[in-house]
């Protein structure tokens, strides 16, 4: 079984736990419910990406997946000031990223939110009438290279893949979708 295929089948209670608590139909019904997950996002991926910078195992590989100014820039299509959103609360305690392999573990997990944030971008665009450039950016990250950005992942998992990375790749992971789950399912 490959790092890919552990991970889809180990984290599949996980992935299926977020999905459900998530509950996008009620915080994309309106522009104030949309910048409020916004919010959440912010502040898992401002302490994740600080967190995670220093371990990454190709730093031009993870600095490419950076989703913060994303955020930010959304953030302020939607009314925020720029001193305002760098104040806003962040996510803590996040999961240990003591090595390369943890950092990739967490990676899957945000990486494989992009990918279903293309599906979440189309219903923002429909419901709430926001694109790229007034509001939507962060659900929209890679654009038409999501799915060549996912395989070049995919790819790098499998080169640092090794029976001892692998155990340390998928309970970082799993950390991470329950931190994930416990920041942006929270009320604030």
């Amino acid at each position: 079984m490959t790092i890919l295929a552990r991970l889809k089948t180990e984290t599949r209670a996980a992935h299926d736990r977020i999905e459900a608590a998530m509950d996008l139909d009620r915080r994309i019904a309106s522009r104030e419910g949309y910048r409020d997950l916004l919010v959440r996002f912010y502040g898992f991926h401002r302490a994740w990406e600080e967190t995670a910078a220093g371990q990454a195992p190709d730093r031009s590989f993870f600095e490419r997946r950076r989703k913060t100014q994303l955020l930010a820039r959304d953030l302020e299509a939607l009314g925020l000031k720029s001193e305002d959103i760098i104040r806003l609360p962040q996510c803590r305690p996040l999961m240990p990223l003591p090595v390369p392999e943890a950092v990739l573990g967490s990676m899957y997990v945000v990486e494989g939110s992009t990918l279903g944030g293309a599906v979440i971008a189309r219903d923002v665009e429909r419901r709430l009438g926001l694109d790229a450039e007034t509001g939507c950016a962060y659900f929209r990250s890679y654009g038409r290279d999501i799915a060549a950005m996912w395989k070049l992942f995919g790819a790098v998992l499998l080169e640092a893949s090794s029976p001892e990375a692998d155990d340390v790749i998928v309970e970082s992971a799993q950390k991470t979708f329950d931190v994930m789950h416990d920041w942006l399912c929270e009320t604030p």
